[in-house]
């Protein structure tokens, strides 16, 4: 018979699991996405009951992970390269079928800068400032700010993709 952790923990899992890969898509870690949310459940089955907020533990595992692999990969890219072993092709567009994403909501994610895109990914994951502020270390009024600035940025790029439109 499985402990109130196992069924915790499993219930977790499937709520949160693809949730966690469309926030690392939406920050960027498309190809990333989910072998870093896989690492970070594991990581969270291993710590579950040490874990006081465990949806905002693992997204930050998460995306640590992604970041941690993505800086990894591009630097053995590179060596590759310089070592003239392997030719840079035309950017690699990994598939996400499995993901239901919105395709318009990553490409304008894309269009904002590295701080103002992690911030707006974690804010539509569901998160509110504070939660964000304490998850990415910064303070909650440089995260209500950056949540501006993005937006502000990202209404002005849909009145360039279509300015036509009233928002």
């Amino acid at each position: 018979m499985p402990d109130s952790r196992d069924t915790d923990f499993d219930e977790f899992f499937r709520a949160e699991f693809a949730r966690v890969v469309a926030f690392l898509v939406k920050t960027g870690f498309s190809v990333e996405a989910e072998d870093a949310a896989e690492e970070a459940m594991f990581c969270a089955y291993r710590a579950w009951w040490k874990i006081e907020n465990p949806r905002a533990w693992v997204y930050k595992a998460a995306y640590r992970v992604a970041l941690r692999q993505a800086r990894r990969d591009a630097d053995s890219m590179h060596r590759a390269v310089v070592g003239g072993w392997l030719v840079p092709a035309k950017e690699d567009r990994a598939e996400h079928a499995e993901i239901e994403e919105n395709p318009l909501v990553v490409a304008m994610l894309k269009c904002l800068p590295d701080q103002q895109r992690e911030v707006m990914a974690w804010y539509l994951s569901g998160f509110g400032p504070h939660e964000i502020a304490e998850a990415i270390g910064r303070q909650s009024a440089t995260v209500r700010s950056t949540l501006r600035h993005a937006r502000q940025k990202l209404k002005a790029e849909l009145d360039r993709r279509d300015p036509g439109e009233a928002r």
